[in-house]
């Protein structure tokens, strides 16, 4: 628009000239026009895009199957709702391990029967996976079936130092001896065997040099107690790991395998240590002969019955083999 200004005697007037009305209309029509045209052009080049554009790939899609962990697998060959024959198999992928392997005393309707153990036709198949056998603790229904095993598949056993030595005369007995590795390990000691590890964690139990297991795997932890004993006074002073197992538990367990003999039964078991004193008791007031029955492998109880035989001037008499 053009300004222009007229002078008068009281101050100045500012006039505007405005442009001719067509002209105007054309102007705006002009800008009209260029609007629309960028308008479709916009439209164009965007569908344009649309056609030229790669399809959108589900990232979290292709994620979750690229990286999927496989499934592990646990197979009990024996020990569940029965009272001996302890064998359990751990498999991810292509490897396995072997928890225990023990056998079961025949009952009364298996005449003729000395020993029952375990159907291994799954492992003779795949024994090229088995990295190893690790064994809980000594007692039979847990290393009664090795010879049996060993005597089809050959593969390594990893145990404490005490489990050792009562495998080690199995192994005599049925000339195994020479053809098995058998590693000795602490308390403590984490065996790595590639996708799978194992933790020996210390536990109580009546045979010394008992332990529980941690099975670590891509798809979660797995806790493995054996057979324990909630024993806050053993006699050997070892008691259960119990600061590592809650170590354990703020990681996250991905399974518990937990012994659960008498479990459905209200109270609690008494301490070994409560043992000796009735044995103390029971040979001061007898003038006769005492025969005590127990397990040859716990120690820790014969040990109790020669030193109250000791203490009460009594002499004692062993009368089995596997204790020597």
């Amino acid at each position: 628009m053009v300004e222009t200004k007229e002078n008068q005697n009281k101050g100045s007037i500012i006039r505007k000239e405005r442009k001719p009305r067509k002209e105007r209309i054309v102007k705006k029509e002009v800008k009209e026009k260029k609007e629309v045209q960028k308008k479709d052009t916009k439209k164009v080049e965007k569908n344009i895009k649309k056609q030229t554009r790669k399809p959108r790939r589900n990232l979290n899609r292709l994620e979750e199957v690229r990286f999927k962990k496989s499934p592990l697998k646990v197979i009990p060959l024996g020990g569940l709702l029965e009272i001996g024959k302890n064998i359990t198999v751990f498999e991810y992928e292509d490897e396995i391990i072997i928890v225990d392997c023990g056998l079961a005393f025949p009952t009364e309707d298996m005449l003729g029967v000395d020993l029952v153990v375990a159907d291994i036709t799954y492992l003779e198949r795949n024994k090229e996976k088995i990295k190893g056998l690790f064994i809980t603790h000594g007692h039979e229904d847990h290393i009664g079936g090795i010879p049996y095993l060993l005597k089809q598949i050959n593969a390594p056993i990893y145990a404490t130092r005490f489990t050792c030595g009562l495998i080690r005369n199995k192994l005599e007995e049925h000339g195994l001896s020479r053809s098995t590795k058998m590693y000795e390990v602490e308390q403590g000691t984490t065996m790595d065997l590639g996708k799978m590890k194992v933790e020996f964690i210390r536990t109580s139990h009546s045979i010394p040099d008992a332990v529980s297991f941690a099975i670590y795997t891509p798809a979660g932890i797995v806790m493995h107690t054996g057979d324990f004993k909630i024993d806050y006074t053993p006699i050997d002073g070892q008691k259960i790991d119990f600061g590592r197992l809650a170590e354990i538990g703020r990681k996250g367990v991905l399974l518990l395998m937990s012994d659960s003999t008498n479990a459905e039964r209200k109270g609690f078991t008494k301490s070994e240590s409560t043992i000796g004193e009735v044995f103390d008791e029971l040979f001061m007031h007898c003038r006769k002969r005492i025969v005590v029955a127990t397990f040859a492998s716990n120690v820790h109880r014969v040990q109790q019955i020669i030193d109250s035989s000791v203490e009460n001037r009594k002499k004692s008499c062993n009368m089995s083999e596997e204790v020597w």
